[in-house]
C-alpha cells in the first residue's frame, strides 16, 4: 500500500476519510461504494443486523484526521493519521480492512469515540 498516494488522494479531493473493518459477507474493491452499516441495538447489545435491521445512514468507520496538521509537513502527518487509524481499527475489529473516503457525513445518533460516519462511502483501498 503506498500511504503517500492514499494521502494526496484524500487531501486533493477534500475527502473526509476512515478505515472500515469488513464483515465477513462484505468483499469490496477499490472504487466500489460500501453499504451503510447497520445500527447499535442498545437493548440488546448488539448490532441491529441481529434483530431489527436498522441501517445507519452512512457507512462507519474509524476516523482519519485529515483537517489539523501542527507542521508545514502535511504528507508525512496524514500518513501517521492513516496508520494510527489503520492500527486503532485493527486492535477492535480485525485484519479485514478498507479505507474509505466522502464529501458527507451523518451525525445523527450515537457514536463511538473516534468513529465516523461516511454517506456513500467510495473505498480508496484495501489492506492485505
Amino acid at each position: 500500500m503506498d500511504y503517500k498516494e492514499i494521502a494526496k488522494e484524500i487531501l486533493e479531493n477534500n475527502y473526509l476519510a476512515g478505515v472500515r473493518a469488513l464483515a465477513d459477507d462484505e468483499e469490496y474493491k477499490v472504487g466500489d461504494y460500501c453499504r451503510d452499516s447497520y445500527e447499535w441495538d442498545l437493548e440488546n447489545d448488539c448490532s441491529t443486523y441481529h434483530t431489527t435491521g436498522e441501517i445507519a445512514n452512512g457507512t462507519c468507520a474509524t476516523f482519519i484526521e485529515t483537517e489539523q496538521f501542527k507542521t508545514d509537513d502535511w504528507e508525512t502527518e496524514l500518513i501517521e493519521n492513516i496508520k494510527k487509524a489503520l492500527e486503532a481499527n485493527k486492535e477492535r475489529y480485525g485484519d479485514k480492512q478498507v479505507i474509505v473516503v466522502s464529501k458527507q457525513v451523518n451525525n445523527d445518533g450515537m457514536f463511538d469515540p473516534g468513529e465516523i460516519r461516511l454517506v456513500n462511502a467510495k473505498v480508496i483501498a484495501v489492506l492485505d
